[in-house]
């Protein structure tokens, strides 16, 4: 069973590519992790169905959100139970 971990970004967003190498590094180790990274200057619709209002951010599978600026071990702990899933 694939888990889907959603990443809001946009090309000005100063933080975004780091979060993204930070999010891809995770999910090559946990198979079970899809991430979906939707630009939101292409995508506003999906951004604002979810209300985000703030970039970066990424929604966790249970719906949890980190917004803002995140370093990788905040974001492991956050994805700690999913990631023992696998």
């Amino acid at each position: 069973m694939e888990i889907k971990i959603l990443f809001f970004t946009s090309p000005t967003c100063s933080w975004c590519p780091f979060l993204e190498q930070v999010l891809n590094r995770i999910v090559s180790e946990a198979k079970h992790l899809q991430l979906e990274i939707i630009d939101i200057t292409k995508d506003i619709e999906k951004a604002e169905e979810l209300g985000i209002v703030a970039i970066p951010t990424i929604i966790l599978p249970n719906n949890q959100r980190i917004i803002g600026a995140a370093d990788e071990a905040f974001i492991r702990e956050q994805l700690d139970f999913f990631l023992v899933m696998g």
